[in-house]
């Protein structure tokens, strides 16, 4: 038998009449919640032993022992004088901390779904771990940004300079934004192509090596590609094992800079 413990004379209680004076032999009566038909306690947290009905107290107005309700029950209690006079009535009562007594849609209404409580749930799980990116070792797709203290915006990008490696020649694409650029083979060419083809983005910077053992040409389309520190623009020459810098200045501007450039 599931039982909790009364909220009135569960433990320890002693009882008085109206004046004050203790009630000795009172009776307590227990009934189902909002009746006259007797209703069970019992004496123990088992459950085991059941009270009498009414509950006769000592000579002090003491409950002779604990009482304990059955679980998801209500009850009313009515105290009487050992002659019959009744004293209070209390309705409703159920025993502490009884969850049993408590219906779920008496506390929620009757929801069994989150649109019960008038959330709509308009993603699922699956969509949501194929959506976005978890907080571990993330993966973006799209272009991933970022904003500075002065709410700048700032496309993201490695911490590493990841290689795109060539054997023929080779015109720049949007991809190599942030990345190394290897050239091997015979006198290529690497070609930075115009704004008007490939808008990189201004502030693009591009790592260019050459490691065959002829030179490599890096060429400009209509663009103006300007050799650092100096005036000089057009197509420069990087040597084998060189190793050159591509930053864009201006929408159709670059500067180059470099070891075994010329």
């Amino acid at each position: 038998m599931a039982v909790t413990l009364s909220p009135v004379a569960g433990a320890g209680w002693q009882f008085f009449d109206n004046s004050g004076a203790i009630l000795a032999g009172g009776l307590l009566y227990t009934y189902a919640a909002g009746t006259t038909t007797p209703l069970a306690t019992y004496q123990d947290s088992g459950g085991v032993t059941v009270h009498t009905n009414p509950i006769i107290m000592d000579s002090a107005g003491r409950i002779p022992a604990e009482v304990w309700m059955t679980s998801g029950s209500a009850y009313k209690l009515v105290l009487k004088t050992s002659t019959g006079i009744s004293l209070w009535t209390m309705d409703n009562l159920r025993g502490i901390n009884d969850v049993a007594s408590v219906a779920w849609a008496a506390v929620t209404g009757t929801p069994t779904t989150l649109s019960g409580y008038g959330i709509t749930d308009s993603i699922t799980a699956a969509t949501a771990a194929a959506t976005y990116a978890p907080l571990a070792s993330p993966t973006f797709t799209g272009t991933a940004s970022a904003k500075d203290e002065l709410a700048n915006t700032y496309n993201l990008g490695w911490r590493d300079c990841p290689q795109n490696s060539k054997g023929a020649s080779y015109e720049l694409v949007l991809a190599d934004r942030g990345k190394q650029v290897l050239m091997s083979g015979t006198s290529l060419t690497l070609t930075v192509p115009a704004n008007g083809s490939v808008a990189f983005p201004v502030g693009t910077t591009i790592m260019v090596v050459n490691t065959d053992s002829t030179s490599l040409t890096i060429a400009i389309t209509t663009d103006t590609m300007t050799l650092a520190n100096s005036t000089t623009t057009g197509s420069r020459t990087l040597a084998r094992n060189g190793m050159a810098t591509l930053t864009k200045i201006g929408s159709t501007n670059w500067l180059i800079a470099g070891s075994g450039l010329t």
